[in-house]
């Protein structure tokens, strides 16, 4: 009876994991929504407290590697709160990111089409059929 019980916990929780996002939006759909997509390596990190206009989060710099879309250069610095909503880099990878100006921040849609480059591979076949770079 308790190995059900596990059994149906475990599963439960799995789907509610898997269901926080639901479908994700079609690449050309979220790149035509953002307001930049660039692919940039993650240059450092930093701790950003929570402020009367803020929740506390993660500042991330990256060095803009190439601009797919906006007038972005050199180095960006992209928000990413401490919740459910917040997409987690790591220092020196590298990211295709789809960008919305959020109250002043740089944001990512966790449940879009943003990833580390080595797993983006869908999304940049996309925009490149798209943009006529096949």
């Amino acid at each position: 009876m308790i190995r059900v019980a596990v059994a149906i916990a475990v599963f439960a929780s799995a789907t509610a994991l898997s269901a926080e996002c639901g479908a994700k939006v079609p690449a050309v759909k979220e790149y035509k929504q953002s307001e930049a997509v660039i692919v940039g390596t993650v240059v450092s990190a930093h701790q950003v407290p929570q402020s009367w206009d803020t929740l506390d989060g993660t500042d991330y710099v990256l060095h803009i590697d190439q601009k797919v879309k906006g007038k972005q250069s050199g180095e960006i610095t992209i928000f990413s709160e401490h919740s459910e909503d917040g997409f987690d880099m790591q220092t020196g990878q590298r990211y295709l990111l789809f960008l919305n100006n959020n109250y002043q921040h740089w944001v990512v849609n966790k449940c879009g089409n943003s990833a580390p480059l080595d797993q983006a591979g869908p999304a940049i076949k996309a925009l490149g059929h798209m943009l006529g770079n096949d």
